[in-house]
């Protein structure tokens, strides 16, 4: 009995999506390719693994039985990969570093990129935070995380937090131009009747949660229309231009105190929610690699000495 690695990558994406034009995508190969190595891999293991079909393809009995063998075979090759990476980063003294969709993560990344960061005792790769940025990490795709967390969100065993601030409630923000929210007397709910601009998971993962069950639980209403965005300047930029009703965790106008006349803003449900946004730098629980955590103080000693966390 003979097959490929790649045939059980395929085949364990092909059980998950149940789509060849799917599974063909992802791998950068054509449906008959993908029909010819599962072909094959029944062949080669004696089972029928997938029922066909003119949508797609379903595990079969023996396929359901197969998956989890294949799945053990596929993690271990994924655990190799990422290990090969992180001993291949160590040998180098490079830190691979994700940072997220915020203005201080922006910067940072800017920052870093130009060489303006001092104390740096590796190479500091930057790359864009991903949504399931916790995974991630564990998986060594990267060694740090930059980023804005809601509540409990974010956090497990694996992770190691090291908090750079924490700040009370959620602020809501409108182009006075196209909005006519009276500040003094602020109603929530009145938003959910417009755009509302929010952050998704690169930006504070658990907001945009946090926001559609309490519009639900709170009022029994969901937002007329929303729209998520990747990073703050681009959710701001949009609200410049009458987009939409910006919402976005703690103290957002803090972040942005240059735009702070093309806005009129509110915090609100800060007795409700204190200390609800962290912002802070992640790693691994058991990350003893001397270069990635003197790379986090650096970047954290930066972000404090350069004003970024700074509060108004």
């Amino acid at each position: 009995m003979e097959f490929e690695l790649r045939s059980l990558l395929v085949f364990r994406h092909l059980a998950g999506s149940g789509s060849f034009s799917d599974t063909a995508k992802h791998w950068g190969i054509s449906q008959p390719a993908v029909s010819l190595t599962i072909s094959k891999l029944e062949t080669a293991v004696g089972l029928v693994l997938f029922e066909r079909s003119p949508t797609g393809a379903r595990l079969t009995t023996d396929g359901h039985a197969f998956l989890p063998r294949a799945d053990d075979v596929c993690q271990s090759y994924a655990g190799l990969i990422d290990g090969l990476r992180t001993w291949n980063r160590r040998q180098s003294s490079e830190v691979l570093l994700a940072c997220d969709g915020s203005s201080i993560g922006r910067q940072l990344m800017a920052d870093l990129e130009a060489g303006s960061v001092p104390n740096l005792a590796a190479t500091v790769t930057v790359r864009d935070l991903v949504e399931n940025w916790g995974a991630a990490l564990e998986e060594s795709r990267f060694d740090l995380a930059i980023s804005g967390r809601f509540l409990r969100a974010g956090l497990d065993s694996n992770t190691q937090e090291a908090v750079l601030l924490r700040e009370r409630g959620i602020t809501v923000a409108w182009n006075p131009m196209f909005h006519s929210f009276d500040t003094q007397r602020f109603s929530f709910p009145e938003i959910l009747k417009s755009t509302v601009l929010l952050p998704n998971a690169k930006v504070a993962v658990g907001f945009d949660d946090f926001f559609r069950r309490w519009c639900d639980e709170a009022y029994g209403v969901q937002p007329a229309h929303v729209m998520s965005f990747d990073t703050e300047v681009a959710a701001a930029s949009a609200c410049k231009a009458g987009l939409g009703v910006m919402v976005a965790p703690g103290d957002l106008m803090a972040r942005f105190p240059g735009e702070k006349v093309h806005f009129e803003s509110v915090r609100t449900f800060e007795f409700l929610l204190p200390q609800a946004f962290t912002y802070g730098i992640y790693c691994r629980a058991e990350e003893a690699s001397k270069e990635v955590l003197s790379t986090a103080a650096a970047i954290s000693s930066y972000l404090v000495k350069k004003g970024l966390l700074a509060r108004s």
